[in-house]
């Protein structure tokens, strides 16, 4: 199996939605917050792309800053800029 791609710049295609994700209190916030503060795939991954968290109740577990902007940009919350 192959890894997706994901390097150079993205936007925030839905940044009012990734703002109330950011600001929940629950685990995944902290990659949220590293998909505002960041604008390339490889600023994010350097910060966050290494750290797992436990969502209590989801099947797949851990949850990690990979797994979950590519999951925000599969949901159209955000996209590559050269798009």
């Amino acid at each position: 199996m192959t890894q997706t791609d994901i390097s150079g710049r993205y936007v925030r295609a839905n940044e009012p939605f990734l703002r109330e994700r950011a600001g929940r209190a629950e685990p995944r916030s902290i990659f949220y917050r590293a998909m505002l503060e960041n604008d390339t795939y490889e600023a994010y991954l350097a910060r966050v792309g290494a750290t797992n968290v436990e969502i209590p109740g989801l099947k797949t577990n851990p949850i990690n800053g990979r797994m979950e902007i590519l999951y925000a940009r599969r949901h159209g919350w955000i996209e590559d800029a050269n798009s």
